[in-house]
């Protein structure tokens, strides 16, 4: 499978994280929100063209900042 940043990733689209970039911070920051690897989220919408990226993850939605979402890298499922 292609892996690429979640910014990246086209809206409405089924995606699996496989790695984040940002180091231990940064995961246990993702994991306190309830997103980790191997974790399934869907790409709702990216707001401009260095804003904020929506996302849904199991039953919460989820605004992430531009340069965090560049450090989370998924593939499709």
């Amino acid at each position: 499978m292609k892996r690429l940043s979640l910014v990246h990733a086209k809206p409405n689209e089924k995606l699996r994280i496989v790695e984040v970039l940002g180091g231990s911070n940064l995961e246990s920051r993702l994991l306190g929100m309830g997103l980790h690897k191997s974790g399934t989220l869907i790409k709702l919408s990216h707001i401009g063209l260095r804003g904020p990226v929506v996302i849904k993850a199991g039953r919460s939605v989820l605004a992430l900042g531009h340069g965090v979402a560049e450090k989370v890298i998924v593939e499709k499922e």
